[in-house]
């Protein structure tokens, strides 16, 4: 599957979360304007890590009243499909 597939099914699946999606290789940028959709992200979080889907978790959280995570993606198909089943 082409990566801009791949952006596309993580944009897909995250439509509900009225957020913001910047890939960097393989370093993903996740900005959430509502401080709820932030805290649904950061508490799952740590399940996409031992599923080994993602790591390195970097959060700004409140600036400019913006919740932004930067973290690397280790597995894209599994981290999309586990975003689509919470």
């Amino acid at each position: 599957m082409e990566p801009n597939e791949k952006l596309e099914e993580l944009k897909e699946a995250l439509k509900d979360r009225n957020c913001s999606i910047e890939k960097h290789s393989s370093v993903m940028e996740v900005t959430f304007e509502r401080t709820e959709d932030a805290d649904w992200f950061e508490s799952i979080f740590e399940d996409y890590q031992r599923e080994s889907a993602v790591s390195c978790l970097m959060s700004m959280r409140g600036a400019n009243a913006r919740h932004k995570f930067v973290f690397n993606v280790k597995d894209m198909d599994k981290f999309i499909k586990l975003l689509e089943e919470e």
